[in-house]
């Protein structure tokens, strides 16, 4: 078992360690009833999860004596929305649970952005931990205290900042899981590799086959990597002020390809198409070289990623552009690589170049 400490310095109170093994999901009840930390327990899960692992977790939970209850959404991104926290909020409101409950996120990326959003707001804010099971929640978004929901004009613009308790991450789960959810997490672990890391960039290529393969041994040091680079920006800038928004390279084109395609095209994948198009993007600006493109670019596919652009219309991406969450005054800002392990903000790519490299991309 490994753990990364995630050290808030502006709320030392806040920090919180990621816990890392195989088999730890058994682990969680006895473990909570040692920290004694609240009276009530509320796991948040979808449909699908529930089946595979919240029916477990609650029973056991249940047979040591800890006051446990669960609540599910259907599962997909689609639930990501205002009405399911509030269909949430009233069943637990319903069930007498105050702010001595602790939330458990049971899931994935859309389970975890739900469940921590509610536990924000909830009696004005209460405890929860991450339980996350896919490899994209375990690389991304299960660390750093990001909470949202979708609307109607784009992703994860209505939410806050809200640190979990613990992050449990579990990689055995990872041995059930498809290969196209494996896919969406390899993406987000490139992204890290490519901000930040030309190490890790290195290992990746080497080993690509073998974590898409799920290698133990790989899963594990990856895994482990993907936290320990999250964490250490999220240190740097917890409410994304400033070195944080390098976590958002190939969010910008790609959280609009992800809504252009109304989540036909899932988050990760979306984000391998931000990325190779920022890529682009720096490259014809003059700044990344070739050679580093074209590394990118072969890693991600390599990792069996879409690398055209499918089905979603030019103007719709550039219309989703304007409802992207980290536009200042009407104007976006692009994550774009120097090199492997090395990115910039810019927030004047002309229109003429972001249509240009989104039209090659078809």
């Amino acid at each position: 078992m490994e753990t990364v400490k995630v050290h808030l310095k502006s709320q030392p109170g806040n920090s919180y360690d990621i816990v890392i093994g195989r088999g730890i999901v058994d682990k969680i009840p006895k473990d909570l009833k040692k920290a004694g930390l609240v009276n009530n327990y509320v796991i948040i899960t979808d449909s699908n999860v529930k089946k595979k692992y919240g029916n477990k977790l609650l029973s056991k939970m249940g047979k040591i004596g800890l006051k446990v209850s669960i609540i599910t959404f259907k599962a997909g991104e689609k639930s990501k929305d205002r009405r399911t926290k509030e269909s949430i909020e009233n069943q637990m409101l319903g069930n007498g649970l105050g702010r001595d409950t602790l939330i458990i996120a049971l899931g994935g990326g859309v389970v975890g952005d739900i469940a921590g959003f509610v536990a924000a707001t909830y009696c004005r804010g209460i405890r929860y931990i991450q339980v996350p099971t896919t490899m994209l929640a375990m690389a991304d978004s299960s660390v750093g205290g990001k909470t949202g929901v979708d609307t109607e004009f784009g992703k994860n613009l209505i939410g806050a900042f809200h640190q979990p308790t613990k992050v449990y991450i579990d990689t055995s789960i990872l041995d059930k899981l498809s290969r196209e959810e494996m896919k969406n997490g390899i993406a987000e672990t490139i992204k890290h590799a490519v901000i930040k890391d030309k190490s890790f960039f290195s290992y990746l290529e080497k080993n690509i086959n073998n974590l898409a393969k799920k290698d133990p041994e790989v899963i594990d040091y990856v895994t482990k990597r993907n936290c320990e680079i999250k964490s250490a920006v999220v240190e740097l800038d917890e409410k994304e002020k400033g070195a944080r928004k390098i976590l958002n390279y190939g969010h910008t084109i790609g959280h609009a390809i992800e809504s252009a395609s109304n989540y036909t095209i899932p988050h990760g994948k979306s984000i391998a198409l931000g990325m190779i198009a920022a890529a682009k993007i720096s490259a014809k600006m003059g700044f990344m070289p070739m050679k580093d493109l074209i590394r990118q670019n072969s890693l991600i596919a390599a990792a069996g990623l879409q690398t055209k652009i499918r089905d979603v219309g030019t103007d719709k991406i550039i219309k989703a552009l304007k409802y992207d969450k980290k536009n200042v005054d009407g104007t976006s800002t692009f994550i774009l690589p120097r090199s492997i392990g090395d990115v910039f903000f810019k927030d004047d790519v002309p229109l003429g170049v972001l249509k240009e490299v989104i039209s090659e991309m078809k």
